[in-house]
């Protein structure tokens, strides 16, 4: 195939002007890891011999890497990665959140639900797209820096994939685990290619057989680094030891279910596997990085998410899909040496937030934990309601009595009212400057409180956000994460750059730098309102 009209020129650049001129890779890999907490990798690091281990010994690593918003949420945090702009700006600041209503009012509206598509090939299913973010992102970056240029998105979670790529042409996929397999939505096309066909029909069924039994790998030396296998509170309280059974975890009426392979299979380690393993075949199918253009590929891996929530940040399973993730990715770059070429790609790694230890555990170390139940969630959503009845819906009285009527609580650490969010983001105030980041006059988040059974919240309806106390979690799940505090935003942040020596530097880096430091990298343009800035230049050939 010929040299795209970019890479020509480039080439022509180079023999005119000689060395000195940065290096361009033929192809852009952004990695995140859902739910990876910053200090893990550290606190892990002599057992890392696989990708992890390459990224930490070759990569350029921020140590102080953090979330800069302060609903720390999978949507919010993957589209800030994906864009390099604030929630605020790029418009999904929740998974779902609160919009104006016709007649008044606000209504629950969520950030990829879509009516006018389809997920290819699930009838029943939602349809979803990306139309609410409001912004580009690094993919649109290089593909509109030339037309040749291939963008291709995975992912293991629920739309993972979706929320790094989108209003161009591209090849999105993520596992759905009522599917049992990876989907895509009609909006980016309307039939699925013969490399996912085929990787669905074949490949993925054999992962699906060895995942049902989820077996221990690490070693025994290694364990004591993590909580006991046994430890309380994990889980359903029933099920927190190795091996993990599909036989012993799913419900007995559940087994013989056709889709329940599949929704077990979501639930372990093994969907960042299959992950990884399509993301090497979109590199043979679509010849990504060996076309004279500069490419670029997007893998979410969600699946350290999934057993943080249920068995919290420091348990032994964390730690096993970690270590399986380290050699499951040193797999992948082997692919990328051999298909693309070593030396002739970039790599970032991040997380999307951090994640709480399960507030019980924390309690019993000395530390600050509670959880807030449904019943207490209802009680301060009463209160508000009472408290804003006197006053006319919208009305900077009702969102002053819905504020001072909160701060009353002990769970509460602060209110912020609708004209202290609107304000330039000039605050002094740490939490408030973060919040300030997650919040839009038509996009209210729904997080941290919310109604179980209707979603209605007279909190954001008065368009107040609510701060809960440091180590309170709401209870929908062991470990729940989503605010302001470090355990929520301290991620990890590693690039992998040819010709650039790795090391470790303390300064402070955020997840919104992570997109123009790419395009810096790839040496091409980024616009220039983002809220993130480039941390590195790629070095000279």
């Amino acid at each position: 195939m010929p040299a795209s009209p970019r890479a020509l020129l480039f080439a022509l650049l180079l023999s005119a002007c000689g060395a000195g001129r940065p290096a361009q890779p033929d192809l852009v890999v952004l990695i995140t890891i859902d739910g990876l907490r910053g200090d893990l990798l550290e606190r892990y690091d002599a057992q890392f011999t696989g990708g992890f281990r390459r990224l930490l010994d070759e990569g350029v690593r921020y140590s102080h890497a953090v979330v800069d918003h302060g609903i720390t949420v999978s949507h919010a945090g993957h589209v800030s990665i994906a864009t390099g702009r604030a929630p605020a700006r790029h418009g999904i600041v929740d998974a779902a959140y609160y919009t104006p209503a016709a007649g008044g009012g606000r209504r629950l509206t969520d950030a990829v639900r879509d009516t006018t598509e389809r997920i290819l090939g699930v009838p029943d299913a939602p349809g979803v797209s990306p139309r609410q973010v409001l912004t580009d992102g690094l993919g649109e970056w290089i593909v509109h820096a030339d037309a040749a240029a291939r963008a291709v998105s995975v992912g293991s979670g629920a739309y993972s994939s979706l929320l790094h790529l989108f209003h161009t042409p591209a090849d999105v996929f993520w596992y759905d685990r009522g599917a049992g397999r990876f989907v895509t939505s009609s909006y980016y096309g309307s039939a699925y290619p013969d490399w996912v066909e085929r990787f669905n029909a074949e490949r993925l069924p054999t992962l699906k057989d060895a995942a049902l039994v989820w077996d221990l790998e690490v070693p025994g030396a290694v364990r004591r680094l993590a909580r006991p296998d046994a430890s309380p509170h994990e889980a359903d309280g029933r099920h927190t030891t190795f091996p993990h059974r599909f036989e012993d975890e799913m419900a007995a009426e559940r087994r013989s279910d056709p889709g329940a392979q599949g929704l077990w299979f979501g639930w372990t380690p093994f969907p960042d596997q299959a992950t990884l393993e399509l993301a090497a075949e979109a590199v043979r199918a679509r010849a990504l990085g060996r076309r004279g253009a500069t490419d670029y590929l997007a893998i979410v891996l969600s699946q350290i998410d999934s057993e943080t929530h249920y068995y919290g940040p420091l348990s032994l399973e964390v730690l096993d899909v970690l270590l399986k993730l380290d050699r499951w990715m040193g797999a992948f770059f082997e692919t990328l040496d051999a298909q693309v070429g070593a030396g002739r790609y970039v790599v970032a790694l991040t997380a999307d937030h951090g994640m709480p230890e399960i507030p019980e555990i924390a309690r019993a170390e000395g530390r600050a934990g509670r959880r807030l139940t449904e019943a207490a969630i209802d009680s301060l959503l009463a209160a508000a309601a009472r408290a804003a009845a006197p006053h006319a819906p919208g009305s900077s009285a009702e969102s002053r009595a819905v504020a001072e009527r909160l701060r009353g609580y002990d769970v509460v650490a602060d209110v912020y009212a609708p004209w202290q969010l609107a304000e330039p983001d000039e605050a002094t105030e740490l939490f408030l400057s973060l919040y300030r980041r997650s919040y839009r006059p038509d996009r209210v988040p729904r997080l941290p409180l919310f109604s179980f059974s209707t979603g209605e919240s007279s909190i954001a309806r008065a368009g107040v956000m609510v701060r809960l106390t440091e180590g309170t979690v709401i209870d929908l799940d062991p470990s729940v994460h989503g605010s302001p505090y470090g355990y929520d935003r301290h991620v990890p942040l590693i690039f992998l750059v040819p010709g650039l020596p790795g090391r470790t530097l303390t300064d402070t880096a955020r997840t919104v730098d992570v997109a123009p430091t790419l395009a810096a990298l790839a040496g091409i343009g980024a616009p220039a309102d983002l809220d993130g800035r480039a941390l590195l230049a790629a070095p000279p050939r």
